[in-house]
């Protein structure tokens, strides 16, 4: 399963695209826009708090002009297969 988008928020594609679930979760890298860190807070409990603080951009500056989160959503990993 190649991943290139975030798991969580569907925001991509992400400047490194992952050829495994394996490799994603040993990157330790950030979404830009929901602010998971891979494999750490990528879980349902986080996504709910991003949701209900109206998902606001962890990074604001990298926000593209005309941004959708409708169209994001659509890329989401859901449900989130386990990690290894």
């Amino acid at each position: 399963m190649k991943i290139e988008h975030c798991p969580l928020c569907g925001w991509g594609p992400i400047e490194t695209a992952y050829p495994s679930i394996h490799e994603l979760c040993v990157s330790y890298d950030i979404c830009e826009c929901c602010g998971c860190e891979y494999c750490y807070d990528d879980n349902e409990a986080y996504y709910q708090n991003w949701v209900t603080n109206g998902c606001l951009w962890f990074r604001p500056e990298k926000m593209p002009t005309g941004w959708q989160l409708k169209n994001q959503l659509e890329q989401q990993i859901r449900p989130w297969p386990p990690y290894l």
